[in-house]
């Protein structure tokens, strides 16, 4: 799945200079973005959050998207050339998305995979489904989680009460994974990439308690 010149020279630095200005974006450890093949896994705040992802990371990125999204025409080839493609969330088994993004990820992509597998609706993470664990099992690759925090209330943030904030942790090598995939297959390792986001989370609270002080 190639995305569009539209996409890169002009939406995607459109979406750039929109988080960084009207929502004083920040973005924390980009350093640790990898190149190569990647899945990157965080916390499913809000609608807004695959291109503000998208707009804090050096390079392309993919991202499943509800299938609603994709019924005409025009929006099927819009939401495509941003690098999305479809999943039924009505669907138990979305074993058409998985294979997708297993594709885009052996191809050498980085793609976004949300553990919860939807928006948590107060901000509590959920519990994490397999999906990623399977993906990360099936391709091989590393794993890079993020913590999203701001996302969910756009307009307390246009209100300078908050900002969007973007954080990475360190990456999780596939041998990690796979560990874990012989102990309880996909679920166990999938848990545990969501536990990595849930220590990403408690060390940004931590931060912020210093701060204060």
């Amino acid at each position: 799945m190639k995305r569009s010149l539209l996409v890169d020279i002009f939406l995607r630095p459109a979406i750039i200079i929109l988080a960084a200005v009207f929502f004083r974006m920040n973005v924390k450890n980009r350093k640790n973005f990898p190149r190569g093949s990647l899945i990157l896994a965080g916390n499913h705040i809000s609608n807004w959050d695959p291109p503000f992802i998208a707009a804090a990371v050096p390079r392309a990125v993919h991202f499943m998207a509800k299938s609603s999204l994709f019924k005409t025409r025009f929006l099927s080839w819009f939401m495509h050339k941003l690098g999305a493609f479809p999943i039924n969330r009505r669907s138990a088994v979305n074993s058409g998305a998985l294979n997708k993004a297993i594709e885009l990820v052996n191809q050498g992509a980085a793609v976004i995979i949300f553990p919860e597998g939807t928006r948590s609706s107060d901000g509590k993470m959920l519990k994490a489904k397999a999906g990623v664990g399977y993906i990360a099992h099936a391709t091989g690759a590393s794993v890079l989680p993020f913590f999203l925090e701001g996302m969910d209330d756009p307009i307390s943030t246009l209100l300078f009460r908050s900002r969007f904030r973007v954080t990475f942790g360190q990456q999780i090598l596939p041998e990690e994974l796979e560990v874990l995939h012989k102990q309880g297959g996909p679920r166990k390792s999938a848990e545990y990439i969501l536990d990595k986001v849930k220590e990403i989370k408690k060390e940004t609270s931590i931060v912020k308690e210093r701060n204060v002080e």
